[in-house]
């Protein structure tokens, strides 16, 4: 019943006809040994049929000659055709579809066609990011003249944030106070409810903080106690900014620019800035046009192995080792944008556009593959950890429930 040296070199796949057939092969033998077993503890006639069949049983066989071994026990004994049914429980059934669910699939050549597909929208998009910002920038300046847009830039005109007096005035005053910056709603949300613009600067080393209540001209700020009218005032302002060219800092952003560290202040002001309005490192730029092209990645690829699911079993519905992969064929598709986006990113600070240089990182492309690459990282220790006990593990389990007598038996039987 053994193989010599463990040669398993010739088996194609862990669980193949012949293995089911060796399998049922095993559990006949380790049946009859049972029964062998049973009747000895219990004083009874060992049954001679299925000692002569343990006895007759060859050893020290390879895997194939195993295999051809039971073969030919099979046709000269009448067992008919192995199924997996009559060998294994209700419970051991349901593990092995649990376990096979689980098993990693191997990509198709039509999995790394759609990836390659997906990998050149990602890559093109990032390489052309300029080109598709001022598309996005072209579609959002349509929006600006619309009505409603019109309407509410005049009914959220003259707030507190958007106060343009000494050190936070100019084109990019949206970055040098907390106003503008969605990372700090609450802060900004305050400041209308009190009609006070409230804003850091440093003044030889020294934080300073700045309260005004007016305008340059002298016009005192909209004051909205009440939260709900504060909360509508704040939005309709945010939306009419966002379409506009300079947009919106990315949340947090403004944080940067209270920093004591004077390069880190002007690293955030000038890359928010740019060289001409509207091209710095802004919500826009950073998170919706880079987001374009994950969307459309992400479309690719889930069309692809949705289809597949659906052309297979009936259900687009994906079963756990097709979601692993699915999850696979993303980060790969990914990975490459975000290649193409650190590149591009190194080459324009080389290229001397320094702080400028990071409106080029694709971040919503690196978040995304952080977050793949954990899944990646848990679908594979959920596969090892519902990979099958080894033979030690399974002695070791059955031996447990073994009284001393009957173990010294078994052994006394298995050594003649």
């Amino acid at each position: 019943m053994s193989t010599a040296g463990n040669d398993s070199s010739d088996r194609v796949s862990p669980i193949d006809d012949d293995y089911i057939g060796n399998l049922d092969a095993l559990t006949r033998d380790l049946d009859d040994i049972e029964l062998i077993a049973a009747t000895a503890l219990s004083d009874k006639p060992i049954d001679q049929a299925a000692s002569e069949r343990i006895a007759s049983i060859p050893t020290d066989l390879t895997y194939s000659e195993l295999t051809s071994c039971h073969q030919d026990r099979r046709a000269v004994e009448g067992w008919g055709e192995p199924e997996l049914a009559d060998i294994l429980d209700p419970i051991a059934l349901e593990q092995l579809d649990g376990w096979r669910a689980a098993q990693r699939i191997s990509w198709e050549r039509s999995d790394l066609v759609t990836v390659g597909i997906a990998e050149l929208i990602g890559a093109f998009g990032n390489l052309y990011d300029n080109c598709v910002d001022a598309s996005v920038l072209g579609g959002l300046s349509l929006l600006k003249k619309s009505d409603l847009l019109r309407r509410w830039e005049r009914e959220a005109a003259r707030l507190p944030i958007d106060y343009t007096g000494p050190r936070f005035g100019g084109p990019a005053h949206r970055v040098r106070s907390a106003g503008h910056d969605i990372g700090r709603f609450f802060n900004a949300l305050d400041q209308i409810r009190t009609g006070t613009f409230e804003g850091t600067w440093w003044n030889d080393g020294q934080r300073m903080v700045e309260r005004v209540t007016a305008t340059r001209s002298g016009l005192p700020f909209v004051q909205a106690p009440e939260p709900r009218l504060a909360l509508a005032l704040l939005l309709k302002h945010w939306v009419a900014d966002f379409v506009t060219p300079m947009n919106l800092p990315l949340p947090g952003w403004t944080l940067l620019c209270e920093m004591p560290n004077p390069d880190l202040r002007k690293f955030a002001n000038d890359a928010y800035a740019g060289t001409n309005a509207g091209n710095g490192l802004n919500l826009r730029s950073a998170v919706l046009t880079p987001g374009l092209g994950m969307v459309a990645t992400d479309i690719v690829v889930r069309t692809h192995s949705h289809l597949g699911a659906y052309l297979s079993t009936g259900t687009a519905r994906l079963t756990t080792s097709a979601r692993a992969k699915h999850t696979e064929m993303l980060l790969a598709a990914h990975s490459v944008a975000g290649a193409v986006s650190l590149s591009k990113t190194a080459a324009a600070t080389i290229a001397g556009e320094t702080a400028v240089a990071a409106r080029h990182l694709n971040i919503p492309v690196l978040m995304r593959i952080g977050m793949l690459a954990l899944k990646v990282r848990s679908d594979a220790a959920a596969r090892a950890e519902a990979g099958a006990p080894s033979w030690e593990q399974l002695l070791a389990a059955e031996a447990a429930t073994w009284t001393l007598p009957e173990a010294v038996t078994i052994a006394d039987l298995l050594m003649t």
